[in-house]
């Protein structure tokens, strides 16, 4: 790798530099850790840090590195933007594509250069030295190394979607071509689609959740309710019982038990399991 010279136009620019710089392990001239010196003041939007072949970082203005020194200035895209770029090998591929939800052709890549964001998604970049001098390995964690846990959905969302999630070409396809997944399970359940389930399709993190499910089985969300005698409980506020009502559920068997003990009666019972 030649020495890079990248263009900070901006005071974010140059703080999310340093940033990337240092978890590197670049230093400055004075062994100073990038984020300790405060360069951007003296040149403002003609700041051009040089990161040096042998992990050191100098500064100047734009004018000097272009015209004195013929040097090329390169700038990265939405650099204010990037918390961490990662190089993922070979080894750790398969842990990293399952934790960030990237298709399998991701693996394919000879050298997979992966910045996150501020809003955490991640993508795959062209071969480039920029990326390759700010790129930190990434290492696999302990717990990424167990299968992920099925993925919790509402009961609603499961009545409209089963056929489709139970499908082994759908479970197939789910980690190929995530966005056409969705739009042809939108389209086969038009017909039994209630407002709620389209009101929960729409958010984004539960389109992936779908996905998720197609990829790694999927179960109830749990569903607590108490129970006395053959009645369920229907209405909390007023404490109804009735046989034929719907059951009212809570998230966690903690909060029914405490119910039960206000009542002084009832029992707990896993409505996924009863109804």
């Amino acid at each position: 790798m030649t020495d890079l010279y990248i263009a900070t136009l901006t005071q974010a620019d140059y703080d999310a530099l340093m940033r990337l710089a240092e978890a590197k392990g670049y230093v400055w001239n004075s062994r100073c850790k990038p984020t300790e010196e405060h360069k951007f003041d003296r040149y403002g939007c003609e700041t051009v840090v040089r990161m040096r072949e042998n992990m050191l970082l100098e500064y100047c203005d734009k004018p000097y590195y272009e015209d004195n020194q013929g040097a090329k200035i390169e700038t990265i895209p939405k650099l204010a933007k990037i918390k961490v770029i990662w190089k993922v090998s070979r080894e750790n591929r398969d842990a990293f594509t399952m934790k960030h939800r990237l298709p399998p052709h991701y693996k394919s890549a000879r050298n997979l250069y992966v910045i996150c964001d501020e809003y955490s998604r991640t993508y795959m970049t062209k071969e480039n030295e920029i990326y390759e001098a700010l790129a930190v390995e990434y290492k696999t964690q302990e717990s990424e190394d167990i299968m992920p846990e099925k993925v919790k959905l509402p009961r609603n969302v499961i009545d409209v979607f089963r056929p489709a999630l139970d499908s082994p070409g759908y479970r197939r396809w789910g980690s190929l071509a995530p966005i056409r997944i969705i739009s042809d399970m939108y389209n086969r359940t038009l017909e039994g689609m209630t407002n709620d389930v389209s009101a929960w399709l729409n958010d984004y993190d539960n389109q992936w959740k779908l996905i998720d499910a197609l990829r790694y089985g999927y179960e109830p969300e749990p569903r607590w309710g108490i129970k006395a005698g053959h009645s369920y409980l229907y209405e909390p506020n007023d404490k109804s019982f009735g046989p034929d009502e719907e059951p009212f559920a809570y998230d966690l068997r903690e909060q029914a038990e405490e119910v039960v003990a206000r009542l002084g009666f009832g029992e707990v019972m896993d409505l996924n399991k009863e109804v």
